[in-house]
């Protein structure tokens, strides 16, 4: 129990610290604003973006599960076309960041899964022109997709895997002016409890989107703490962060994470929203477990959290979810843990 209140202590630091970084964030951004205006596109793509304001214009299209995604609108700002980078330009590019190369699919364990469950298409993405300061933003174990337009913190080396997660650090989000929705999956597995954890909502005053993460701790541990899941442990999935960003039931797919081994699928993109319940956020998310019977202990649980099963996975039915052997998919907005 001593152990859990300093990992406690320790985290409501870390929150706090989490805080002060994102506002440092933010003005940086706001100091380089004029400079970064001139920089062509191409330069930006290389960089992390945050804008003041989020102004970007979409058409709807309908995808075949009938969920309406977002097209994004030609840009309407003219960049000077440059043929060669500059040195600076080139020099700038080495030391920020660069998106990590997607590894090879891994093909779902359930081979006619596809058959019940389609992940949503994000359209692609025209990135704000206001930089962020790297050197701060690393901080936070973030890194930036320029393809997919989100930030992302990258699972494989960050400082968090060394904390773990307890109910305590919900508690304490809105310390760290982030507050989101949670649902917690607790199940027992090859003689281990564990612990599959969704959050979606407002990260601080800059960042809007969605996790997934896995945890696990020996049979009949005391308290909420749950160890970062080790390598062993990681599990094949994907997530789709859907948006209704006018508040008018037109929910838009703004990214997808790629289907590969995580044990914290995270993704977020610049936003503001303010207010609860946080039903304007969807994830739509795709996870194979270990085996069949690790999938059937997790889908028990997850029906005990309300739930619904289905035979066919409609992307715009909330709260829903299929499986077919160790693949599980389900779309989550409604439903909230304290």
């Amino acid at each position: 129990m001593k152990n859990n209140k300093i990992i406690a202590i320790i985290a409501a630091i870390a929150v706090l610290l989490t805080a002060v970084v994102c506002v440092l964030v933010v003005i940086n951004a706001n100091d380089k604003k004029d400079e970064e205006n001139t920089k062509q596109i191409t330069e930006d793509a290389a960089e992390v973006f945050l804008p003041e304001t989020v102004t970007s214009t979409y058409e709807d299209s309908t995808d075949v599960q009938g969920e309406t995604t977002a097209t994004v609108a030609p840009s309407q700002t003219t960049q000077p076309a440059v043929d060669e980078p500059s040195t600076q330009s080139a020099t700038q590019a080495a030391t920020q960041p660069q998106a990590t190369t997607p590894t090879q699919p891994v093909k779902p364990a359930s081979k006619d899964f596809d058959k019940v469950f389609t992940m949503p298409v994000a359209p692609q993405y025209i990135p704000p022109d206001v930089n962020v300061d790297f050197e701060t933003a690393k901080v936070l174990s973030y890194k930036y997709d320029p393809d997919g337009g989100y930030f992302y913190t990258d699972d494989k080396n960050c400082w968090q895997q060394n904390f773990g997660f307890n109910e305590g650090y919900d508690s304490m989000a809105p310390l760290g002016m982030m507050n989101y929705d949670t649902v917690r999956v607790k199940f027992v597995y090859d003689n281990k409890e564990w612990l599959v954890q969704m959050w979606k909502g407002q990260y601080g005053y800059a960042f809007v989107g969605g996790e997934v993460g896995v945890y696990t701790r020996k049979v009949g541990a005391s308290g909420t703490h749950y160890n970062c899941a080790k390598e062993e442990d990681w599990l094949n999935m994907e997530m789709a962060f859907v948006w209704d960003r006018s508040h008018d039931g037109n929910y838009q797919t703004i990214f997808t994470r790629d289907y590969t081994k995580y044990w914290w699928c995270t993704g977020f993109v610049p936003g503001l929203e303010t207010g609860a319940p946080r039903d304007q956020f969807r994830l739509v998310t795709h996870i194979t477990f270990e085996s069949e019977e690790m999938a059937n202990a997790f889908c028990t649980e997850f029906e005990k959290q309300g739930f619904r099963r289905v035979s066919k996975l409609n992307n715009g039915e909330i709260d829903t979810f299929v499986q077919v052997g160790p693949d599980v998919a389900f779309v989550w907005q409604d439903i909230v843990h304290n």
